[in-house]
């Protein structure tokens, strides 16, 4: 079975140009974990997950404040100094490109399921951007692969 026959393609897509704001909407709206990024030419630049959102709004590990709070260095009355105040403007400031993962995996639409499971797994990834002619041409996941496989055998 090929990823073109198992893929997703009808997928929402952001440019590195899009702010936060509208990333995060078009999150909301579609429900998605993670968003292919394209340029004009609909070549695959990167992929932003919600992941890549948390991180702007928690910039520091919060272990590390639970370890610097069991320090003698911290103080109680220091408490606000792990609170960091968001600019109102961070949702327009902040483009897709300035969060973007830009070490993409992609497999083409003619390989098999096979082989778009290996790239999963050898790159610990659950979703993969489909090209064709380096052109994003639809997306497959994890469980894609595996609905196709219970088709495949009858199991649903």
């Amino acid at each position: 079975m090929l990823v073109k026959d198992v893929m997703n393609k009808e997928v929402i897509t952001v440019s590195e140009n899009e702010n936060l704001s509208q990333l995060i909407a078009k999150f909301r709206k579609y429900n998605y974990h993670t968003l292919p990024v394209i340029d004009n030419d609909k070549k695959v630049s990167g992929l932003v997950s919600s992941e890549d959102i948390m991180k702007v709004y928690l910039p520091h590990n919060p272990v590390l404040g639970e370890l610097l709070k069991s320090t003698h260095l911290y103080n109680a009355e220091e408490e606000d100094v792990l609170e960091i105040d968001l600019p109102e403007n961070l949702g327009t400031t902040v483009k897709v490109s300035d969060i973007m993962n830009v070490n993409v995996v992609t497999i083409e639409d003619s390989e098999t399921i096979a082989e778009a499971r290996k790239q999963m797994k050898l790159h610990n990834i659950k979703r993969v951007p489909v090209i064709r002619n380096q052109e994003l041409v639809g997306f497959i996941t994890l469980f894609d692969i595996i609905i196709a496989l219970f088709k495949e055998r009858n199991i649903i």
